[in-house]
């Protein structure tokens, strides 16, 4: 009995964990964009987003090494089922995480991580019209929920500057992306791949992309000069990936020890933590109407992806 106590301890500790980690990188990655001589070029957000996820696949590689899977690394190509993986990355990495950057650099981590927040509701919005799951009145009202508040954060962020229109925008692609990450992978995850072998082609995948996009659209990498050459911000960066690369490895430990739905009720605080995160460390103002949209959007976002059958043994499991 105790040790059945200690294991759903050590599962919860993950899954928020996930969300802790994933809201201060977010900051973090703000922090980056703060620097006057970065955030003169146009298209350094997909430049960072490529960084970070480089660096990430470093420590990824660096990881599979240390737990012995040098094998499972060299069997990747020979693997078909890992191009389902790959696809995910694509719609996670290049377009996900690039927008939520380019997000981060017009409305700021508040607006932009609580706007993201909304991916899982998409997500199942999404398995509903393609893979024919059903959605149920819960769920439907969790939606509701989820867009009402997110509406109301998106005209909040417009109305602040002239350009808050386009983060909000830029928020919204990132959840599409995020959460046809989630129907793709989780349909790849369901063939036998490893959650960390899945999570290193995720990040090799969504490098290589980052790299074709820069290639075709500027043909150098703006920026990458004075990040290198100046201390602070490449041991910001490295940080950063590292808090990033942290956050994944709790979240797929979380999924593999609770239930997905369990798992992604805990990271999706991670809007929550990157409100406060901002305040503490980037002085961006806080306010009850930003925090109660938070939850809002986080609630909802929840209904929306749990079936009611889960909701019940999720309330058993917290007693």
């Amino acid at each position: 009995m105790a040790i059945f106590i200690d294991r759903k301890i050590t599962a919860n500790a993950y899954g928020l964990s996930s969300g802790v980690f994933w809201g201060l990188s977010g900051v973090l990655l703000a922090l980056l964009l703060e620097d006057t001589v970065l955030s003169s070029y146009l298209l350094i957000p997909i430049v960072l987003a490529f960084l970070n996820d480089t660096i990430s696949c470093g420590y990824m590689f660096i990881y599979l090494i240390v737990k012995g899977k040098y094998q499972a690394i060299r069997l990747i190509p020979k693997n078909k089922k890992n191009g389902i993986i790959i696809l995910a990355a694509i719609f996670g990495g290049p377009i996900g995480m690039s927008c939520y950057i380019l997000a981060i650099q017009y409305i700021g981590i508040s607006y932009t991580a609580t706007i993201s927040a909304t991916y899982p509701a998409i997500g199942a919005l999404t398995s509903f019209f393609l893979l024919k799951d059903r959605i149920h009145l819960i769920g439907i009202l969790g939606l509701i929920l989820a867009v009402v508040c997110t509406m109301i954060l998106g005209y909040s962020a417009s109305t602040q500057t002239t350009s808050g229109w386009i983060g909000f925008l830029f928020a919204f692609i990132c959840a599409l992306g995020w959460s046809s990450e989630i129907v793709i992978s989780s349909y790849g995850m369901n063939k036998d791949i490893p959650a960390d072998i899945a999570y290193f082609i995720r990040q090799l995948s969504s490098s290589v992309g980052y790299l074709i996009i820069i290639i075709l659209l500027i043909h150098s990498f703006p920026g990458v000069v004075h990040i290198f050459s100046n201390i602070e911000l490449y041991s910001l960066l490295f940080f950063t990936s590292l808090v990033a690369t942290l956050s994944y490895l709790f979240y797929y430990k979380a999924i593999s020890m609770l239930q997905p739905i369990r798992a992604m009720s805990l990271n999706i605080t991670y809007a929550i933590w990157a409100v406060i995160f901002a305040c503490l460390l980037v002085d961006e103002p806080i306010s009850i109407k930003l925090l109660l949209l938070c939850v809002g959007v986080s609630i909802g976002s929840f209904l929306t992806a749990v079936n009611p059958r889960n909701i019940k043994k999720l309330i058993l499991t917290l007693k």
